[in-house]
Formats: structure tokens, sequence, C-alpha cells
């Protein structure tokens, strides 16, 4: 989608999915995105090559980690370096 059509859709861990969000500064363009997803389905269904990549889904994956303490590390030295950025 992202290169075909300049639309970004999230992938999503737990549960196995996808999000987009069509807003106001996108809405009128709400047909095109219907017609860039219809068009991908119908490249990927032609050309299963398409259907793999080397991306992973990391949204609602900390729900999964038991240790806590971990979590928290990861989270801290993530936003240090978001943060980081901004200087």
């Amino acid at each position: 989608m992202l290169k075909r059509n300049m639309w970004s859709i999230a992938k999503l861990q737990r549960p196995p999915g996808a999000h987009w969000a069509i807003n106001h500064s996108s809405c009128g363009n709400w047909k095109h995105f219907v017609e860039s997803v219809k068009g991908c389905v119908a490249a990927m269904k032609k050309d299963p090559s398409l259907n793999k990549n080397h991306d992973t889904a990391v949204y609602g994956m900390t729900g999964a980690i038991p240790d806590g303490k971990l979590l928290h590390q990861f989270v801290s030295i993530h936003q240090a370096a978001m943060l980081d950025t901004l200087k």
C-alpha cells in the first residue's frame, strides 16, 4: 500500500490484523483508499511472492512480556532514544 499508493497501514500482532485510520485530513480520499486496497489485494493474489516480507508486527507485543522490569527498561530506553531525536 505504501509503495504503490502512499497509504500507511500498521500491522497488529495480537490479535493478528491491520490498523488504518481515515481522519478529517484524508476523508476526501476514501474512494482512492478503497481502490488502493482492492488493487493491492488483486496484485497479491496474482503474485503470491508479494505476500512475504520481513516486517514484524510489534503492536500489542508488550502484553506478552512476563517480566515487568524488562518492559520498563525497554520502554525507558526507547523513549530516551525518541526524545534524543528532538534535540
